[in-house]
């Protein structure tokens, strides 16, 4: 079933079995229209019949070969609860080409561009990531959970690692993908980090924290400066004196556990040995 029609549609099918777990062949949809849907579904597969020119398939021309490309993706179906929105389902993308060449028969091929787990790695123990607060910006120490919150003035440095517990492999790699402050009203956020690197918006002066201690491996830990701020109502804009938000601001992070054999583990903005974070608001 898998050809280019003369008459110019894609005809193709799409089995289950394709990813592992099997995906849903009645979730499939094409990229460029979400109203293009297979023409048939069966629990183990899809058949789509989409024309060259429609349901947002793109046209090339490469010398006098005519290639058509479509992209189909599976809908992610969600389950909404009261503190958040969760989904089971892993992304799906497949690439489906046409080529039309004068004088020659039509071709068809595909790509298939799913999301890759990877092997997992297996340890002995807890493993985990930790974010804390240092007492000085030598993180000579550290405040304990129990001394929290906080009370700092404005415009205070605060001294922030975000650390590996327990690494199962000493090679891994970690890397913090974004950061972001918020007040316990969850009404705001401001992002200290995004993809490795401090946030455009903030122009200030760089801040290099030292070397992490000789005990630890510096591809473990991360540190970063971020000077103490408050968040402001939009609609007052500065805040009235005795209207200062009183509201607890918390850190969190995105991080992630690389290992270099399986893929390059590539941080944006990070800078030298220890690859630190420049100084932001």
């Amino acid at each position: 079933m898998d050809e280019c029609t003369a008459d110019h549609h894609f005809v193709f099918s799409i089995p289950a079995s394709l990813t592992d777990p099997p995906l849903s062949p009645a979730l499939l949809v094409a990229a460029g229209n979400s109203s293009c849907t297979p023409q048939r579904v069966v629990a183990d597969s899809a058949l789509f019949k989409v024309p060259l020119d429609g349901c947002g398939a793109h046209r090339y021309e490469v010398g006098k070969t005519v290639i058509y490309m479509l992209e189909i993706l599976n809908t992610l179906q969600s389950l909404s609860l009261n503190h958040g929105t969760i989904t089971r389902d892993s992304p799906f993308r497949l690439l489906v080409e046409c080529r039309y060449l004068p004088g020659t028969l039509t071709s068809v091929s595909y790509l298939v561009i799913s999301p890759s787990l990877g092997p997992s790695i297996q340890a002995q123990g807890v493993f985990g990531v930790q974010l804390r607060i240092a007492k000085d910006q030598h993180y000579s120490s550290y405040y304990p959970q129990y001394h929290r919150p906080l009370q700092k003035l404005l415009g205070k440095p605060l001294y922030l690692e975000v650390r590996l517990l327990n690494p199962p492999d000493p090679s891994v790699v970690l890397l913090v993908h974004y950061c972001v402050a918020y007040p316990r009203s969850a009404q705001s956020a401001w992002v200290l980090i995004y993809d490795g690197c401090p946030n455009p918006l903030d122009v200030t002066p760089t801040h290099e924290p030292p070397a992490p201690p000789p005990e630890a491996v510096a591809n473990h830990v991360r540190r970063f400066t971020v000077s103490t701020f408050q968040f402001l109502e939009s609609s007052k804009g500065l805040s009235e004196p005795g209207e200062e938000d009183k509201e607890e601001i918390y850190f969190m992070c995105a991080t992630e556990v690389c290992l270099p054999s399986e893929g390059p583990c590539i941080e944006g903005c990070f800078d030298g040995e220890y690859m630190t974070f420049p100084y932001y608001h």
